[in-house]
């Protein structure tokens, strides 16, 4: 993928629809396996930067799957298959055991990473 990826966040019903059909397909051999999801360091550097002024105490990386036209600029050659979603976290203290949650900021839900296959190049493992 040539151009440059959208790294506008995603609506959080779609990302919840994407882990749900992850949940359904995501173990079983078929058009959805994913070997890898890159991203570029300037999304994983926009994340880093957040965390280290305070804003997130963390990142949650959920198991997805590309639905069908739900987001756009996604390549159809993506749909049904495998991905991630990179969300990152804040503290939450009092989760009834005297210890600290860690919630979801569900207004930046990161994807946009290039999957292989397609985008393949440079994968040794």
């Amino acid at each position: 993928m040539s151009e440059k990826l959208n790294m506008e966040p995603i609506d959080p019903k779609v990302a919840k629809a994407m882990v749900i059909a992850y949940a359904k397909d995501g173990m079983t051999p078929s058009e959805s396996y994913t070997k890898a999801v890159w991203f570029p360091a300037e999304q994983i550097l926009d994340i880093a930067k957040s965390m280290s002024e305070g804003k997130y105490d963390g990142l949650r990386i959920y198991f997805a799957q590309y639905l069908e036209g739900a987001i756009d600029g996604v390549p159809e050659s993506y749909e049904g298959k495998n991905t991630l979603l990179l969300v990152p976290t804040t503290s939450k203290v009092g989760n009834g055991n005297g210890g600290e949650d860690h919630e979801d900021d569900l207004d930046n839900i990161g994807n946009r990473g290039q999957g292989c296959p397609d985008q393949c190049n440079g994968t040794t493992l």
